[in-house]
């Protein structure tokens, strides 16, 4: 395949009025054909200035802008909170949606169970904000990757923290860590990915994905999604082109470095099975996030 995955983008109600072909070329000169874009957001976000449409427009909004568009798929930004939250994602499902976001800016994610509990039934993953918002408000110790190990309260559930987690990305490679360890020993447990868009600036960004793949969990590598968290109705071409050459040579740089560090590995459930002439997969990692994870995150299971 040509073209790479971008699991993060945003239709904003902030006045850009790209068209969907408008903004497929834009991605296009990136190297971006598909991915993820995500609704306007909830009447509780800060991003509207006035009042928010209904959530059945919100809806028929992101399902119009894909339905002009290849390989790019409609996430509805719920918040699950809302009384009739799991009418929205019953007729989200029945209308196409394909995943959900959640951000949590004042509850804590574990308020909205009853609403991931339905998605999961439902076979619908859902991308939950995860790490600092430049938002002005408290909103810091509900975003925290710790705070989303409620989601084993939810049965063959399937999730994602973005960001990284950043600043907290040692603790999101901890819980993704024990999401899997769980995993193994229940195959009802929930099912974790993680989406790389920045968060994190590029000078921590070495270090993250050193240590997230030397950690040496099984099956990190069909785990991360690729992202760069643009706009769909005005893709910002320069970033998400930075961003995808960036990352790329950083997983380059990272295998010829450390494809062979021969430091300790865990023995757990939690770690993989290869021995330690084996490279760690780095490229692989890259490979897999930009040009197949995203698929498996929101294909049924």
């Amino acid at each position: 395949m040509s073209f790479i995955y971008d699991s993060h983008i945003h239709l904003m109600p902030d006045g850009r009025q790209d068209t969907p072909p408008e903004f497929q070329a834009k991605a296009a000169q990136a190297g971006i054909g598909g991915g993820l874009i995500f609704s306007q957001p909830p009447p509780d976000a800060q991003e509207w200035e006035t009042a928010a449409p209904c959530w059945q427009d919100r809806i028929a909004h992101v399902l119009d802008f894909c339905s002009r568009l290849e390989h790019f798929y409609p996430v509805y930004w719920i918040n699950p909170t809302e009384p009739d939250a799991i009418e929205q994602i019953v007729y989200a499902k029945n209308a196409g949606i394909r995943a959900f976001k959640v951000l949590c800016s004042f509850c804590h994610p574990a308020d909205g169970l009853e609403a991931y509990r339905k998605m999961a039934e439902l076979r619908l993953p859902v991308i939950f904000h995860s790490g600092i918002l430049w938002d002005g408000v408290n909103s810091s110790p509900f975003n925290r990757p710790a705070n989303f190990e409620c989601m084993l309260d939810v049965p063959y559930s399937r999730f994602a923290l973005a960001h990284v987690s950043w600043p907290w990305t040692d603790e999101c490679i901890a819980v993704f860590g024990k999401i899997l360890c769980a995993h193994t020993r229940k195959k009802s447990a929930p099912d974790m990915y993680i989406d790389t868009a920045p968060g994190a600036p590029a000078i921590y960004r070495d270090d993250i994905f050193r240590n997230m793949i030397l950690t040496g969990y099984a099956g990190l590598e069909d785990k991360l999604m690729f992202a760069v968290d643009g706009f769909a109705n005005d893709y910002g071409v320069d970033w998400a082109k930075f961003t995808v050459e960036y990352d790329r040579a950083m997983f380059r740089r990272l295998q010829e470095k450390y494809g062979k560090w021969q430091g300790f590995r865990g023995n757990s459930c939690m770690a993989g099975d290869n021995s330690i002439t084996e490279e760690y997969p780095f490229v692989k990692t890259w490979e897999n996030a930009t040009q197949r994870n995203m698929l498996n995150f929101i294909a049924p299971w």
